[in-house]
């Protein structure tokens, strides 16, 4: 995007903005395409990690019989950040692109993982029960899939619609989902049907399943839950989420999250943040809420979605390809593998990784061409496994 007006192949756009190669750029310069709120962070204060730093470059990952090593995976990746925290010490860290330490880089659906922390600070301040149905709340949502689906539907991803998450975008439902978001260029056949988020959301198809029995992603169930955390509180999203979980964690660089024309927080996807301060954030996770100025997250939230231990919901679902063993609760991952690891992943190549048991938190951001790409995945889950032996 170099120029007055760059050259016509290098025009980023909300028509290529997720397309790669544009992605590297893009993912770092999200509020240069689309309206944005900003994330209010410790601008007085001073993000310092103890470092002792390891080269970990010619290690070598065996995955599915091929041998790799850690730094041309993480170009075959598209990495644009990898950051490794052993027992509060940065070891590793690395970065390409246009993204350094300190650059906001979208986190894609690590966005539904941070609304998940931010809504079990307000729960433990009582504004809502989480077995209170959606329509209590937000009376719009009366005769739509929402209706009688509870807040834990919601968290857990077990509400009955019939939205379709197609990333492929083939599905009409997600293309007028993008577009209600201001994330997509709308078609000329149903530019004038959404008027924004929360019209779509409250227009959500119902489905004849139970909620609470299957599990189903659908991306905007975590934008009705950005909705309906600032119903209870009376306040923005971007101001709960910047004054109950960036700011007492300590972040101190640009962070922002993505708005619809009419204002409404992209809650399920949104947020970007820099390397440095997702990594506080997932490390004030793996301490289990608490860092030196108190308990920011209540203990008991994390404990819950990191053991909680009834997965049908999860393995009831259509095409179980990710964590066979695991299970999905408040938006996290549980893993199943053995040493209980736990995590959030966003599209395009985005995760946080946390092994309790090793005391290592692992974030990685990337500009990967697939939204989603299981083979990636599963090479990167490899990865982490060869870390964490190493250590």
């Amino acid at each position: 995007m170099v120029g007055s007006p760059p050259p016509e192949n290098y025009q980023v756009n909300l028509g290529n903005w997720r397309k790669y190669p544009y992605t590297s750029w893009s993912f770092v310069n999200v509020r240069s395409l689309i309206p944005t709120a900003k994330i209010d962070t410790n601008k007085t204060s001073e993000l310092m990690f103890k470092k002792k730093l390891i080269d970990f470059n010619d290690m070598k990952i065996v995955h599915n019989d091929t041998s790799y090593k850690f730094k041309d995976i993480l170009k075959y990746c598209d990495t644009d950040a990898f950051l490794i925290l052993h027992k509060g010490i940065l070891i590793f860290e690395y970065f390409a692109n246009f993204t350094l330490k300190y650059t906001p880089h979208i986190i894609f659906s690590i966005s539904k993982s941070l609304t998940s922390l931010l809504t079990g600070i307000l729960f433990h301040q009582k504004l809502f029960s989480l077995d209170q149905t959606v329509s209590t709340i937000i009376p719009e949502t009366k005769g739509t899939a929402y209706e009688e689906a509870t807040i834990r539907n919601v968290l857990d991803m077990n509400v009955s619609s019939n939205f379709v998450e197609d990333y492929t975008g083939k599905a009409e439902i997600f293309k007028k989902y993008r577009f209600s978001t201001g994330w997509d260029l709308p078609e000329n056949d149903f530019k004038d049907n959404f008027n924004g988020l929360y019209d779509f959301l409250t227009n959500m198809p119902v489905s004849k399943l139970a909620h609470g029995t299957k599990y189903h992603y659908c991306s905007p169930n975590t934008d009705l839950l950005g909705w309906i955390i600032e119903k209870v509180s009376k306040k923005k999203f971007y101001n709960l989420m910047s004054n109950f979980l960036f700011q007492p964690s300590g972040t101190i660089h640009d962070a922002n999250v993505t708005l619809d024309k009419w204002g409404a927080s992209r809650s399920a996807g949104g947020v970007s943040v820099s390397p440095y301060d997702l990594l506080l954030i997932a490390e004030l996770v793996r301490c289990e809420g608490s860092n030196d100025k108190g308990q920011i997250i209540p203990a008991s939230w994390i404990n819950d979605f990191i053991n909680f231990s009834d997965n049908s919901c999860y393995l009831n679902q259509d095409d179980l390809k990710r964590f066979p063993n695991g299970n999905y609760r408040s938006k996290w991952y549980q893993t199943g593998f053995e040493d209980n690891e736990y995590c959030a992943i966003g599209i395009h190549g985005q995760n946080i990784w946390i092994n309790p048991k090793k005391e290592l938190t692992i974030v990685r951001l990337s500009s990967a061409a697939d939204p989603i790409n299981i083979q990636t995945e599963e090479l990167m889950f490899s990865t982490f496994k060869k870390i964490t032996e190493s250590l």
